[in-house]
């Protein structure tokens, strides 16, 4: 698998920010003091869900390795009900996705003059729409918004207990994501159809650990996405700082990106 086909980005999370109206209440002060870890995984994504609308951006620092090649990604989320954007910077490449558009920045321009890649997932054109649907497994590794859908669907919490991350303390939250609850929610682990037989069930199971503060969001998360065959597992740890910081997510200009689709026909594939 290319690197840089690695950074085409998917849907991240939405969620609902709080933001008080004049004349509101302000927000509660944050908790200093770590509640008791959730007993059940409703109850747990309720109440990540719920910090992370009180503060929601977040800078983070992910080691992954695909196989056996490292990789370290940086980057920044900001969730903002539907609008919701990431900046992901690996290998030199950078991608940003707003919404369901992803723009990806390589070292080397394909077109001169326009050093970005962009697709949409909702084009009209069939191709750049089915190449802006598709979500590369790296980009889940970081990605909250999709953890707790497939932890909400599909997952159980293994055992959790209080720790703490250098002078943190945490709840650690050991899970597992079980794939054939909700297979379209995991669609690298599904087998097509071959000489007229049917595609075989998704069964993966997806080891997971979560680490939340007193606040109730993450401070480290860490997810392994097994492979189909020798070499090609992914995992990543992905450490989160700076919750409700500012950060700065804008499109690229429009001059400077060149559509996915439209790159494949000027390469005559």
């Amino acid at each position: 698998m290319r690197k840089t086909g690695l950074l085409v980005a998917g849907a991240v999370l939405a969620l609902a920010a709080c933001d008080p109206g004049p004349g509101s209440a302000p927000p509660p002060a944050s908790p200093t003091a770590l509640a008791a870890p959730a007993g059940d995984v409703a109850q747990l994504v309720a109440a990540v869900r719920s910090g992370i609308a009180q503060a929601p951006s977040v800078g983070f620092t992910m080691d992954a390795v695909f196989g056996a090649d490292p990789q370290n990604v940086t980057g920044s989320l900001r969730f903002d009900g539907d609008a919701t954007a990431l900046k992901m910077v690996v290998d030199g490449s950078e991608t940003r996705v707003l919404g369901r558009k992803t723009f990806t920045r390589t070292p080397v321009e394909a077109v001169p003059g326009k050093p970005w890649v962009g697709t949409d997932a909702d084009s009209a054109d069939p191709v750049a729409r089915a190449m802006g649907a598709g979500v590369p497994a790296i980009l889940k590794l970081p990605d909250l918004g999709l953890a707790l859908t497939e932890l909400e669907r599909t997952g159980r919490i293994v055992s959790a207990g209080q720790t703490r991350l250098g002078t943190v303390a945490v709840n650690h939250y050991r899970l597992e994501f079980d794939a054939a609850k909700a297979p379209e929610l995991f669609p690298e682990y599904a087998e097509p159809p071959l000489d007229g037989k049917p595609a075989k069930p998704v069964t993966a199971k997806l080891p997971a650990e979560l680490w939340l503060d007193a606040t109730q969001r993450p401070v480290r998360f860490a997810v392994e996405l097994p492979g189909l065959g020798p070499g090609t597992g992914l995992k990543g740890t992905t450490a989160y700082h700076g919750w409700g910081e500012p950060v700065d997510i804008q499109p690229p200009p429009a001059d400077q990106v060149v559509d996915a689709a439209e790159l494949l026909k000027k390469l005559g594939r």
